[in-house]
């Protein structure tokens, strides 16, 4: 079904039991090629409250079916008046489509509360550099206004790969931020269909960063990567050849390529799930392998929240109190965050019984 057809047959449905954010669209704007910026207010006149980087999961309901797809804020709190995200066409989207070619200022969207760890680094005053393609600019841009305008000390560098000028987001405010932090801020557009040609690579990549003087005895650059797959998999293995350990590369993942099959446990055994929401709730249910505990609370009528169900975006999150859960995959908790005991329940499998606090 198209996506005229999705906004005809169920709009913005709420799925049965989910707590959700109401939000009412001020502004729909063309950003660049194929790509709408969504300027929303909560409908209850409260404020929303979110982080540079993070992400909202907005909720559909189509014929008895849900739909969940997340999308970037391209705003930045404190800095713009009202939340944005940024939505691309995907071709034959359901939502995509939808978003960009019917939604219209008014409408009333249904989302989860802002989530996602791909966040500005804290601590040590350090270089930020940024490396982008395409659509994975919008949550780069948020968190590159935050270093900028609240972090007065820290420089930022920014390299993008695009098509052509036209798809380049953002690009007049880009230019703007040049101009404004011309001492802090370094931008490297490389353009792949205009000439001459200039696409990324393991070279061009290792000879750009050492142009910039951003290594050194004292100086500890940050990483953030957000792209297609295949792009982030080459810096991600270019950083590791140029010696940058894996603490400092934080990734945001637009696309889950593959769900790990579940691990080989030596007790399959059911166990128990104690799992504590914020209103001080206590709810239990049994899960048993080879179902994650996403799943086990999902089939026992437990709406916990999710989105990519492949480990990539920390919408599930929880802090494991007690007990085991093993993860098949994890590219979005830090070690920070295991050391305090966060796992993916999307992706988390229970060892022994467990005690869980929803995040």
């Amino acid at each position: 079904m198209d996506d005229a057809a999705l906004g005809d047959a169920a709009g913005f449905g709420v799925p049965c039991g989910m707590n959700v954010i109401q939000l009412r669209v001020v502004d729909c704007r063309e950003e660049a090629t194929d790509t709408v910026t969504i300027v929303v207010e909560p409908v209850d006149g409260g404020v929303l409250e979110y982080r540079a980087g993070q992400f909202l999961t907005f909720l559909f309901v189509l014929n008895g079916r849900e739909l969940r797809r997340s999308y970037s804020f391209s705003s930045t709190p404190g800095i713009d008046r009202l939340p944005s995200v940024t939505v691309k066409r995907v071709v034959n989207g359901e939502v995509s489509r939808y978003l960009i070619d019917h939604l219209k200022v008014g409408d009333v969207v249904s989302c989860l509360a802002p989530s996602g760890k791909f966040l500005l680094e804290e601590g040590v005053e350090r270089t930020h550099v940024f490396v982008a393609a395409g659509s994975g600019m919008t949550p780069v841009f948020s968190l590159i206004r935050e270093a900028l305008y609240r972090r007065p000390a820290e420089n930022v560098v920014l390299i993008t790969q695009n098509r052509d000028s036209r798809s380049v987001l953002f690009r007049s405010a880009l230019e703007e931020l040049v101009r404004l932090f011309p001492a802090r801020f370094r931008w490297m557009s490389l353009l792949s269909g205009a000439m001459p040609v200039a696409r990324l690579n393991n070279g061009l990549l290792t000879e750009l960063l050492d142009s910039m003087e951003i290594w050194g005895r004292d100086k500890r650059p940050f990483f953030y990567l957000c792209g297609p797959p295949g792009f982030m998999r080459m810096t991600v293995f270019t950083l590791r050849l140029l010696g940058v350990p894996d603490r400092e590369i934080r990734r945001e993942n637009f696309v889950v390529e593959y769900v790990p099959p579940p691990p080989v446990l030596r007790d399959t055994s059911p166990r128990e799930v104690v799992l504590h929401v914020g209103s001080g709730e206590v709810m239990r249910f049994a899960t048993h392998w080879p179902s994650t505990v996403l799943q086990s609370a999902l089939d026992n009528g437990i709406a916990l929240p999710y989105s990519c169900k492949g480990g990539r975006c920390g919408t599930c999150a929880a802090r494991c109190i007690s007990g085991k859960v093993t993860m098949t995959i994890n590219e979005v908790l830090s070690e920070k965050d295991l050391q305090e005991g966060l796992v993916l329940t999307c992706v988390g499998y229970a060892e022994t019984d467990i005690e869980l606090v929803l995040q």
